[in-house]
C-alpha cells in the first residue's frame, strides 16, 4: 500500500533507536538526496523541520512553546538610584520598606492613617500646611514653657535658701513641702550635675531616634533622626582595608570619633572647626545658667523675676542689631506692655533683698536674651559649613521613598552637632569653675544627706527638666525666632508668681498679672498674623 520511499521517511528515527551503523546512514543520505525529483517532494518540508541538521529551516519556521521573555513581576518596582551606595544612611537606605503584591506602581495610593504613617503624609501636613505648622509651633511652645516651669520648681526644691523657710512657709502650706529638710545650697555644683545628666539624656535621645528611624522616615519626619556616621571624607579608603575589630575594637572605634554618639562622630566627637563655631554659644550658655541659679538660690521668686524683668527688651535690641530683624508695631507694643505689667506685678514692699541676687539676676538677663540670638546664628553657620559650595539646601522627593518636607540632612546634622558641642563645651568650661569656687570642699564637710534617696530623685528630675529645656529651646529657636524663645519668660513668670505666693497677692499685682496675660495673647496674634511659617522651607 505504501511505497518503499514513503516508508523510508521514518528511517531516521528508526536508525536513532536501533543505533545503526555508518554505512546504513550513508545509504539513507544518498537516497534522501536522490528523491528530490519524485512525486512525494512535498514531504521535504516536514522532513526539513524534523531534521536537526537543517538549522536554517528550524530557526525560520519553528515556534517555541515557551517564550524566552520574562513575564512582568507582580511586585511594584522603583527605578534604581545609582548614587544610593554613596548616600549617607541617616534617613534609611532609600529603598521601599515593603512590597505590595499584585498592585501597579503608579496606581497604588495610601489613604487614611496609613498615608500619614507610611506615605510621608504626616511630615507633609506638619511642615507644609498652615494648620500643621501652627500645631507644631504650639506644641513646642507649651512643651518648652511647661518644662521651664517644672525645672524652676525642681531647682527651688534642690537649692535651699534661708529666705525660703523664713518667708514662704508662713504664707502657704504648699511651701512646707517644697522647703523640706534636705537642701543642697550649692548652685554651681547643681548646675554642673544637671549639665552632666543633660548630656546623658541627649545621647540617649540620639540613639532612640536611630532605633525608630524606619517609622520616622515613613512618616516624613526624618530630620529628627540623629546621624549615625560622620561626614564622608575625600579619601575614604578601600573596602578591603576594613577589618573585623571585635567587641573591644568596636568600643574603641565608637569612643574615638568614628561613628555613633550624638552627632555621628563618636561619643567624644571633637572637631576644631566646629568647636570654634560653637564656643561662643557655649560660653553664653554657661554664664546664663550659672548666674540664673546663683540669683535663684539666694532670693525669693518675686525678687528673682524683678531682677530679670529686662530680658524681653534686651532681646528686642539684640535681635534688631545682631540679626537685622525688623519688629512690627504690634510686636513692640505687646512685648513692652507685657514687660511693664510684669514689673507692676512683682513690685512688693517689706521684702528682704541681697545684692548678690540682684547683681547675678541683672547680668543673667543679658545672657538669657543673648543666648537664643547666638544659638540661631551658630545653627545657620553650621548648616552653611555642611553644604558644599554651589549646592542648594532642600529635600527632593524620590520615587523610592516618601516625600519628606521636615528638612534637609545638613539641617539635621547641624541641629545634633549644636546639641553635642554646646553641651560638651559647657561641661568643660564649668568644671574648673566649680572646683575653684570652693563648693566641692564645702560639700565634703557639710553635706550629711548625700545618701538620701529623695535628694537624688530631685536631682534626677532636675537633670531631666534641664534636658527638656535645652533640647526644646534649640528646636523652637530654629523653627520661629530668638524673640519667641525669649518671650516665654513672661507667661512663665505670670504663671508661677500666684502659685508661689499661695494666690495671696495685692490687688494691683492681680491687675498686672491679668494685663500680662492679655499682652501675651496680643503678642501671639501679632506673630501669627505677620509670621511666615514656610519661610524656612522656601
Amino acid at each position: 500500500m505504501f511505497s518503499l520511499r514513503n516508508n523510508e521517511t521514518f528511517r531516521p528515527a528508526l536508525q536513532y533507536l536501533l543505533s545503526a551503523g555508518k554505512p546504513r546512514a550513508n545509504h539513507y543520505t544518498h537516497q534522501k538526496s536522490s528523491s528530490s525529483g519524485s512525486i512525494d517532494s512535498d514531504s521535504d518540508a516536514p522532513r526539513a523541520r524534523m531534521n536537526p541538521k537543517n538549522s536554517t529551516g528550524f530557526r525560520s519556521t519553528s515556534i517555541p512553546l515557551i517564550s524566552i521573555s520574562r513575564s512582568p513581576s507582580p511586585y511594584a518596582r522603583s527605578p534604581s538610584n545609582p548614587a544610593s551606595d554613596t548616600d549617607d544612611d541617616d534617613w534609611g537606605d532609600g529603598r521601599s520598606s515593603s512590597r505590595r503584591p499584585f498592585l501597579p506602581s503608579d496606581g497604588y495610593k495610601l489613604t487614611g492613617w496609613r498615608a500619614l504613617l507610611y506615605g510621608g503624609g504626616f511630615g507633609q501636613w506638619l511642615f507644609t500646611t498652615q494648620s500643621g505648622w501652627a500645631i507644631y509651633i504650639g506644641v513646642l511652645v507649651f512643651w518648652l514653657g511647661g518644662c521651664q516651669i517644672g525645672l524652676t520648681i525642681m531647682n527651688r526644691i534642690i537649692l535651699w535658701s534661708g529666705y525660703l523657710q523664713d518667708n514662704y512657709t508662713s504664707h502657704t502650706k504648699l511651701m512646707v513641702l517644697i522647703a523640706g529638710v534636705y537642701k543642697f545650697p550649692y548652685p554651681l555644683t547643681t548646675t554642673l550635675i544637671e549639665m552632666l545628666l543633660t548630656h546623658c539624656w541627649i545621647l540617649l535621645s540620639a540613639y532612640i531616634t536611630r532605633w525608630v528611624s524606619p517609622w520616622l522616615t515613613s512618616a516624613g519626619v526624618s530630620s529628627m533622626i540623629s546621624p549615625s556616621k560622620p561626614l564622608p571624607t575625600s579619601s575614604p579608603g578601600f573596602r578591603g582595608q576594613q577589618k573585623n575589630l571585635g567587641f573591644i575594637g568596636s568600643i574603641a572605634r565608637w569612643t574615638s570619633g568614628f561613628s555613633g554618639g550624638i552627632a555621628g562622630g563618636g561619643l567624644f566627637e571633637f572637631e576644631w572647626p566646629v568647636v570654634k563655631q560653637c564656643l561662643p554659644v557655649a560660653i553664653i550658655f554657661v554664664a546664663k545658667v550659672s548666674l540664673s541659679n546663683l540669683s535663684f538660690a539666694y532670693a525669693q521668686l518675686t525678687i528673682y523675676t524683678l531682677a530679670r524683668v529686662g530680658i524681653v527688651p534686651l532681646s528686642l535690641l539684640f535681635t534688631a542689631f545682631l540679626t537685622g530683624a525688623s519688629h512690627s508695631v504690634s510686636t513692640l507694643s505687646s512685648t513692652l506692655t507685657a514687660t511693664l505689667t510684669l514689673l507692676v506685678a512683682t513690685m512688693q514692699t517689706n521684702v528682704r533683698v541681697t545684692w548678690q541676687s540682684i547683681v547675678a539676676g541683672v547680668f543673667s538677663s543679658i545672657f538669657v536674651a543673648l543666648y537664643p540670638v547666638q544659638l540661631h546664628r551658630t545653627y545657620k553657620s553650621l548648616v552653611a559649613s555642611l553644604v558644599p559650595q554651589g549646592e542648594l539646601i532642600g529635600t527632593f522627593p524620590s520615587s523610592s521613598a516618601p516625600a519628606d518636607y521636615s528638612g534637609s540632612r545638613e539641617e539635621a546634622r547641624a541641629y545634633w552637632r549644636l546639641l553635642h558641642y554646646t553641651s560638651t563645651l559647657s561641661i568643660l568650661i564649668l568644671t574648673p569653675i566649680v572646683f575653684l569656687s570652693g563648693e566641692i570642699s564645702n560639700i565634703s564637710r557639710n553635706c550629711y544627706f548625700l545618701d538620701v534617696f529623695f535628694h537624688w530623685l530631685m536631682v534626677f528630675c532636675g537633670g531631666l527638666g534641664s534636658w527638656a529645656v535645652f533640647f526644646s529651646t534649640i528646636a523652637l529657636t530654629r523653627a520661629t525666632s530668638p524673640l519667641t524663645s525669649t518671650f516665654l519668660f513672661i507667661p512663665r513668670a505670670a504663671f508661677l508668681l500666684p502659685i508661689m505666693a499661695g494666690f495671696k497677692m495685692p490687688s494691683y499685682a492681680w491687675i498686672g498679672i491679668g494685663m500680662c496675660w492679655a499682652s501675651c495673647a496680643w503678642f501671639l496674634l501679632g506673630r501669627r498674623r505677620g509670621g511666615r511659617p514656610l519661610e524656612r522651607l522656601r
